[in-house]
């Protein structure tokens, strides 16, 4: 059997927006697509469009890129597609326009739900292709994809006296992080699978779908994430053992001495980074249940309207009716071409339909007028526990949509200006009179993706809008 060709499976215009003819934003096209999937990578419920939008106006603000996209949407005739009516464009007029542009050359997906709200999905090929992008910008050794058993054992089975605390921890994280960004592609792409089964198809297209092509691309994965990698068999034993480490400071001294002689970090800035790799191991493993659902209930989705999808084509009437014409007509030939003159005996007869008469809702009944539209007071009802969590997860999302650990450590590198550390009493006055972005800024300084530490310092306590802070510098690191 020959090996299919990847370009009979990505879509023919996908790399157009790189293309040396027809447009000058190959760099910004490139850059934004790497800064969604940083966003998309670990987010279990698909980017917002606005918040899609706000992470392309915040690229085109940090390079001054309006006049190149502008230019382009003049050559391409895309003002009337702009929406503009006075001819001043916006930012958000050139990211609504750079998003299409995406969409139109299959880099993204835009669903649309029943509240006109829109989410922007990147299709599987899209995290292969990015993933590997990354990985040239980055300048990283390869990574292979490893399992939560090899995450468990470098954890659990360090009975030997080779073991190695950093490398347990690191190696966790990696395989925990590639498991995690597994679910999340599984997740997003689930829906592409639905799409592709209600495409009209043929039944025997339909039931090919279903048998072979789902179970080559999806039935795998879903079968092992059930079984053998199932996350309950791991997540227990993993975060027990990490909460224990967390809490033995001898343990994290000498970890982190091991970490720092590896010549990249300080001992201080190594141990902050075991404590963002612990955190992270331990949060999302812990948050993995309403993905898992997710993928559950997507996956019995799939199901059910590919299977519905294959009853309806093999008993609709039109495709019966057409079935039944072609037989009819090459029976009526054979008859012919046997020289019969009359139908057999036992063909039979012709059934006359009851015709109904027509009725009150037979015809066409003009719409009604509405009545006015009537607020009602708000009352503030009293939440269960189920609902609060429900608006705490949401609540969440939102925020780590909009102040992601890439913008908050953009934004915090922008104040050094060359140099080490910055005290607390240097940072803007709006920045400390923005205490969300404050906290989030302190909360972040933990993560193993920003490149900035906080460290305490001796002194009184400084006041802070309406709270008295510890003293307190952020530190670059290397």
């Amino acid at each position: 059997m020959a090996t299919a060709n990847p370009f009979d499976v990505l879509p023919p215009n996908l790399f157009n927006p790189f293309g040396t003819q027809g447009t000058t934003l190959q760099r910004h096209y490139m850059a934004i697509l790497l800064r969604l999937y940083g966003l998309a990578e670990f987010n279990r419920f698909g980017l917002t469009r606005e918040a899609a939008i706000g992470e392309i106006v915040d690229y085109l603000r940090s390079v001054d890129a309006e006049n190149e996209v502008a230019a382009e949407m003049i050559e391409r005739d895309d003002d009337a597609e702009s929406g503009s009516i006075t001819g001043q464009l916006t930012e958000q007029d050139y990211a609504s326009y750079l998003l299409r542009r995406l969409a139109e050359t299959g880099w993204i997906e835009r669903e649309q739900h029943a509240d006109y709200s829109e989410t922007i999905i990147l299709p599987d090929y899209a995290f292969t292709l990015l993933e590997a992008l990354r990985s040239i910008q980055e300048q990283k050794p390869r990574e292979f994809t490893g399992q939560l058993y090899t995450a468990h054992q470098l954890v659990i089975a360090n009975k030997n006296k080779d073991f190695s605390p950093a490398l347990a921890i690191t190696q966790t994280y990696e395989n925990v992080r590639q498991v995690v960004r597994g679910l999340s592609e599984l997740n997003h792409n689930i829906r592409r699978y639905i799409e592709r089964a209600t495409r009209g198809r043929s039944p025997a297209e339909l039931l090919q779908l279903q048998f072979d092509d789902y179970a080559q691309t999806l039935g795998h994965a879903y079968h092992a994430l059930k079984t053998s990698d199932h996350v309950s068999r791991y997540r227990r034993d993993i975060i027990a053992r990490l909460r224990v480490w967390e809490r033995n400071a001898d343990w994290l001294t000498g970890t982190a001495a091991e970490l720092a002689a590896q010549g990249r970090h300080t001992p201080a800035q190594a141990e902050q980074e075991i404590h963002g790799y612990i955190r992270f191991i331990i949060d999302q493993l812990e948050g993995l249940d309403p993905l898992i659902e997710e993928i559950d209930r997507r996956h019995a989705q799939y199901l059910r309207t590919s299977l519905r999808q294959i009853r309806y084509q093999l008993v609709s009437v039109d495709g019966s009716f057409k079935d039944r014409l072609v037989s009819l007509a090459r029976q009526l030939a054979a008859l012919q071409a046997d020289g019969a003159i009359e139908l057999p005996a036992e063909t039979p007869g012709l059934q006359w339909q009851p015709v109904r008469a027509p009725d009150a809702h037979s015809f066409f009944t003009p719409p009604q007028r509405r009545a006015p539209f009537t607020t009602e007071v708000v009352v503030a009802p009293t939440l269960t526990p189920g609902e609060f969590a429900e608006l705490r997860s949401a609540t969440l999302q939102d925020v780590t949509q909009a102040l992601t650990p890439d913008k908050i450590n953009r934004y915090v590198l922008s104040f050094f200006n060359g140099h080490r550390a910055i005290p607390v009493g240097d940072l803007p006055p709006e920045l400390l009179a923005d205490l969300q972005r404050l906290t989030t800024i302190l909360a972040y300084s933990h993560h193993p993706e920003v490149k900035y530490g906080v460290e305490t310092m001796a002194g009184e306590p400084l006041e802070i809008g309406p709270y008295l802070v510890a003293p307190f510098q952020l530190e670059r690191i290397a």
